[in-house]
């Protein structure tokens, strides 16, 4: 049975700022196309109103799959990244840092924490 002592290591890292401002506004606008499209101002956002207004009227389904699907990946993610972390000593606090960072963004933090598990076991 691990100690506390022997989670130790206090690593965190975060992505760029362009994936907070790429991914969370969009899994917002997507939650709100699929379950609050009345809400959106469809002519005022060009392609992008144009496409959501198309799946609105005709696929009123596809939105609430992907966000269904893109929230379960992100879940998954973070869990892995959260056994990632502790299979490399990380510590709680860090631990839950990455856990809530990578259910915010998905990729681009499971990223990073490949990258350090990586260089982690490059060195032994």
């Amino acid at each position: 049975m691990e100690s506390e002592n022997d989670q130790n290591v206090e690593y965190f890292k975060r992505p760029h700022l362009i994936w907070y401002v790429l991914i969370i506004p969009s899994m917002t606008y997507l939650g709100i196309l699929a379950y609050m499209p009345d809400v959106i101002p469809f002519d005022y956002l060009g392609p992008l109103g144009m496409l959501s207004k198309y799946l609105y009227l005709n696929h009123r389904i596809v939105p609430i799959v992907i966000l269904w699907m893109a929230l379960a990946t992100h879940l998954f993610e973070a869990i892995y990244v959260v056994k990632t972390a502790n299979s490399l000593s990380i510590n709680v606090k860090c631990r839950s840092r990455w856990f809530v960072q990578t259910l915010m963004l998905g990729y681009p933090s499971t990223r990073l924490m490949n990258k350090y598990y990586a260089s982690h076991h490059k060195k032994n």
